[in-house]
This record gives C-alpha cells, sequence and structure tokens, in this order.
C-alpha cells in the first residue's frame, strides 16, 4: 500500500505498508492511516482512494483522526450506487455544461448532501459527473473523431461549503497520478518491478530507497535545472549524475562502473 501526495509536481510518496499474509489492501491501508497520522498529519487534509476503500471501518478511521475520505463510488455499493442513480438526476446542480480547459471536457455536476450509512459515523455527500470530448484516432489511414463519454459517482466526507463540485471532481481525476507518476514511471524504467531479494524487510527497504530517490531527483531536476529540464528526462538526468559521480577523482571509480570480474552465477 501507498500513499502518494497529489497536487505538486513532484511524484512525493509519503510512506508504505507491506500487505501481510492473508489479509486484504483495506486492512494495510488502515495501518498506514494511522502512521500517516502520527507521522504526516500536517502533510494532507484528505485521504483519495479507489472504489474498494469507500467502507465503513476505513471512513470511520479517517474521521476518527480527523481527516477527510474521497472515494470512487462503483458497483461494489450497489445500494448507494443505485440511489446515487436515483437522486442524481433532472437538471445538473452547476447550472449547465462546466468547460474544462485542462482536457476540452464538457462537464455536469450532480452534487447533493445528506446520505446516511449505518456502517459511516457521518452522513455522506455524492456527486455524480457527466464528462463528454471528442478523441481523435487513426483508422486505416484516415483521421476518425469519435464521440465519447464517461460518467463518475464519488462519495465523501467533505461538504459542500469547503470544496465545490467542479474542484472536487478534480481532485477525484487525480487518483490517477499515483498510478502515471509513481507505480507505472518506476516500474517501466526504475526497477520497481523487479525483486532483487526475496527477503520481506530487504524488499521494503528498496522500495522505500527507491522513492525517496526518486523524489530527490525530481525535486533537484525541477528547482535546479530549470529551462534544461524541458531537453532533458528524468532518465537523462539520472545517468548524467551517475556518469558524475563516477568520475569524481581520476584514482577513484564508483563500483557500479566496473566491468564484472567474474559472470555471475
Amino acid at each position: 500500500m501507498v500513499a502518494h501526495l497529489i497536487g505538486f509536481d513532484i511524484p512525493l510518496v509519503l510512506d508504505m505498508e507491506m500487505i501481510g499474509p492473508g489479509e486484504g489492501e483495506v486492512v494495510a491501508a488502515r495501518r498506514l492511516i494511522e502512521r500517516l497520522v502520527a507521522c504526516h498529519a500536517r502533510f494532507f487534509d484528505a485521504v483519495l482512494a479507489d472504489a474498494l476503500y469507500l467502507e465503513g471501518p476505513l471512513f470511520n478511521l479517517c474521521i476518527e483522526q480527523g481527516k477527510h475520505v474521497l472515494a470512487v463510488l462503483k458497483e461494489n455499493n450497489p445500494a448507494l450506487l443505485t440511489e446515487a442513480r436515483a437522486l442524481l438526476q433532472g437538471a445538473p446542480d452547476w447550472g449547465g455544461s462546466q468547460q474544462d480547459r485542462r482536457n476540452q471536457r464538457q462537464v455536469r455536476l450532480w452534487d447533493q448532501e445528506g446520505f446516511a450509512r449505518e456502517n459511516i459515523q457521518v452522513p455522506l455527500r455524492l456527486v455524480r459527473s457527466e464528462e463528454n470530448w471528442t478523441q481523435r484516432k487513426r483508422i486505416g489511414r484516415q483521421w476518425v473523431v469519435e464521440e465519447k463519454q464517461s460518467e463518475w459517482f464519488w462519495a465523501t466526507t467533505i461538504p459542500q461549503e469547503l470544496i465545490p463540485a467542479r474542484q472536487l471532481r478534480q481532485i477525484g481525476h487525480e487518483r490517477w497520478s499515483i498510478e502515471n507518476r509513481v507505480f507505472n514511471a518506476l516500474g517501466a524504467h526504475w526497477g520497481l518491478n523487479h525483486c532483487f531479494h526475496h527477503d520481506p524487510a530487504a524488499i521494503e527497504n528498496f522500495l522505500l530507497i527507491l522513492f525517496i530517490a526518486h523524489a530527490l531527483l525530481s525535486c533537484f531536476a525541477r528547482r535546479n535545472l530549470k529551462g534544461a529540464l524541458g531537453r532533458l528526462t528524468l532518465l537523462d538526468v539520472a545517468r548524467r549524475l551517475l556518469i558524475g559521480l563516477g568520475s569524481l577523482s581520476p584514482h577513484w571509480r564508483a563500483p557500479w562502473l566496473a566491468p564484472r570480474q567474474h559472470l555471475p552465477p
């Protein structure tokens, strides 16, 4: 389980928790939230999660710790989803279509509070987003423009007077940043998916070191290189730093740059 801070241009992982044998993700997520509140409470105000985490114990834990929760609402909560579909209808609560300039989508929003659940301590706020856009793709030897549509539901403890539905929708879509900026990037280029050692402590230490190194390198590249970052990828920066460390002194050579003396067994 990984906690990733959203809303910043640097991919910053706050903490992680290993999933124990025979337990699910949500159990490990509760342990992670307890440690996050104890160690990094001032860094975040709310927990953003996938539909799997829309359950009473996790919501109640966050509420007791003074943190809000925002989770995707899907078919794994059929009763609440049916209620949301029935009540979030008619004219949108945000006066027709809202233009999302970032990804050129027409967005319609419905937003209501007061959905009480027996296993959650406070009433929930439900937000529905209907999004339409055009997508241009190549079919055969021609460009074809297709009309696309998606529908999203979110359940949250964040009240309307604190964050409007338009901003809440943007936050909800930021959940994908942990996939794109952490798991996909580190898995494809930084060895996240490779098991270098099978000891549980070694695996955990490698992951923590990788998250720290990636955050520090991203911070250095964005804050120190400034305009040069547009010409270099983060991998290019890492390679140049590696070569630079290996050539600090003519009398010292970095071990990772030395050729292998013996073939591995």
